[in-house]
Formats: C-alpha cells, structure tokens, sequence
C-alpha cells in the first residue's frame, strides 16, 4: 500500500493486487466498504488520523486500485505557521473568500482555527502552514496559554490591517 497525504483532510491511497489479495479481495471485486476499511487500516499504519465522516472513491484497475480518501472533519481545521509572513500569504491568497478564523500565539508558532465547513480555505492554508491533527483540548489549551490575536474573522482582519494597502 501506498498512501499520500493531500490537504489537510485527503488522502491518496493505491493498493497493488498483492496488497489486496493479502486481504482476500481482487481489484474487480473490492467494493466500497471493503476499500474504506483498507483506507482506514493504512490510514492507521502511517499515523494518519481520519476523524470525521469519510467519503471515497475508488478506482479498480488490473493494474490495482486507486483509492481518494476525503475527511469531513467534525471539529475546526488547524494550522501552524512559523512566522506572521506566511499567515499574511494565505490572508493575502484568501482575500475574495470571507472565512471567519481565529488566530492565536502559542508556543513560537501562530495558530489559526478554520470552520470544519470552510473545506477550500483549507486547502489554500495547507500552501502556506501545516495542517494540525485534530485535538479536543486544543481550544482549552490556546484560551489558557495561548495570546489571542484575532478572534474572528482573522483572515480578513489581517487583509484590512496589513495587506490592502500594499497590493
């Protein structure tokens, strides 16, 4: 199996003959049940943690099976940035899309909370910051240690403040 991370909540899995007749299964006989427990288990193996519902598509060939993975997560989409440059980069790439996000300080990094439904502002984030593994506690965590910068609408508030005036 080979597994690629895509985004912050993709994946890209191929599965060869022989790592589906491991299993018991043929590429013209796997179904889609049986290709999300195969996602799951090499999800699993490379420490890829697939909270939320899970869409796939597959794709059989003889060759084997294409697998896209897609998590809808259930909580808020995180990421990292080591430095306000490259948060700017994403507010300056995100401009046309209102997104309300919160950014916060914490630990030599800036943090920054995107709604779960705000799929494609995740995707233009994980261009310029890494994408987070969901964490329940986090919120607790940044409220108790962390300085708040922005509360809401962070994206478009560093638009208005830094970057309107220069492009």
């Amino acid at each position: 199996m080979t597994i690629q991370p895509i985004g912050a909540a993709s994946v890209a899995l191929y599965l060869t003959p022989a790592d589906l007749s491991e299993y018991g299964f043929t590429p013209s006989g796997l179904t889609l049940e049986q290709a999300l427990i195969l996602t799951r288990r090499a999800c699993d193996r490379a420490g890829i943690v697939l909270d939320g519902s899970v869409e796939i598509e597959a794709y059989p060939e003889c060759c084997g099976v294409l697998v896209f993975a897609h998590v809808r997560p259930v909580g808020p989409c995180w990421f990292t940035f080591d430095d306000l440059e490259d948060v700017l980069q994403a507010a300056l790439a995100l401009r046309h899309t209102p997104v309300d996000a919160a950014l916060w300080w914490w630990e030599g990094k800036y943090w920054l909370s995107l709604p779960a439904e705000a799929e494609g502002a995740a995707a233009v984030c994980c261009e310029f910051g890494a994408p987070q593994s969901p964490d329940p506690l986090r919120p607790a965590r940044l409220d108790e240690a962390g300085k708040p910068i922005f509360a809401h609408n962070a994206l478009s508030a560093l638009y208005y403040h830094f970057l309107r005036l220069h492009f």
